[in-house]
């Protein structure tokens, strides 16, 4: 991840921690590009409009979703690429992956301990 830093993972991963919004994303990507008005996804999530709104400013304050306006209405779509960039990082840090470089790592060292043990024997 190139463009973000360690303080922006945190507020990203921050903001989804409640509930409701990740409710609300869920439904924005489910949406597509089209994206869904504030009534709409209140509908969907089953949250209170006042909830969805609150919750919608918040996560367009940190560009999570973009706000679009589609004749007169406000219309929220979710930010795919930032959300790719972010789980792809997690994916990349914290998934499959991390096993992998620890077990080359593992076998690296055990390759050096070998190699110090030979040395350490005397030639006969």
């Amino acid at each position: 991840m190139t463009t973000m830093d360690v303080k922006h993972i945190a507020r990203f991963l921050g903001a989804m921690s409640i509930e409701e919004r990740v409710q609300i994303i869920s439904v924005l990507l489910e949406a597509g590009k089209e994206g869904m008005a504030m009534l709409d996804i209140a509908a969907r999530t089953e949250l209170g409009a006042s909830a969805v709104f609150k919750q919608l400013e918040a996560l367009a304050g940190l560009e999570l979703i973009f706000v679009k306006s589609v004749d007169n209405t406000k219309v929220y779509v979710a930010n795919t690429l930032l959300l790719d960039e972010l789980f792809e990082w997690l994916y990349q840090t914290y998934g499959p992956s991390i096993h992998a470089r620890l077990e080359q790592q593992a076998l690296e060292q055990q390759a050096l301990e070998a190699l110090e043990n030979q040395s350490d024997q005397p030639a006969s």
